[in-house]
């Protein structure tokens, strides 16, 4: 296989770590999860292990590395339909095109396929809205007994 880009239509984003990378395996990664129908899983699985996720449909994720072997960044583009940059975060269920590279790789005499994502375009955006469940404010209050508290070590 040689280096090729590809351009997958209509799929639902989730889980976009775009803005900033993330570092669960430690490297610094871009990472998004794309859904789609049982009926695109032959499609799909020529980027990436297609998976059954928790509302029946189908997913892979994509990512990129946060930074090229000379240390630059190299942060995913994130587009309207008019082309236009998006900052706001995008939130599950919104809909796009993915614009991916892959390349074949090999090391220690295995082989495989790298797909990398690129740009996302996204098509219907359902903005972030963080959970509204978070702690309260608790004020501290100072209790006293009135007696002096010793440890012996």
């Amino acid at each position: 296989m040689q280096k090729i880009t590809t351009i997958i239509p209509e799929l639902q984003l989730y889980y976009a770590k775009l803005d900033k990378p993330v570092n669960p395996f430690g490297t610094d990664i871009y990472d998004i999860q794309l859904r789609f129908p049982a009926n695109r899983t032959e499609e799909m699985s020529k980027f990436g292990k297609v998976r059954q996720v928790e509302d029946g449909q189908f997913a892979i994720n994509v990512t990129r590395k946060a930074k090229n072997a000379k240390g630059q960044e190299t942060k995913v583009r994130v587009v309207d339909q008019n082309k236009n940059n998006i900052t706001d975060l995008i939130g599950n269920g919104s809909i796009g095109n993915v614009m991916v590279y892959q390349y074949p790789w090999e090391v220690s005499g295995k082989t495989g396929i790298k797909t990398v994502v690129l740009a996302i375009q996204v098509t219907k955006l359902l903005k972030y809205e963080p959970e509204g469940v978070d702690f309260d404010v608790i004020t501290p209050t100072k209790k006293s007994t009135g007696k002096n508290t010793q440890v012996d070590f």
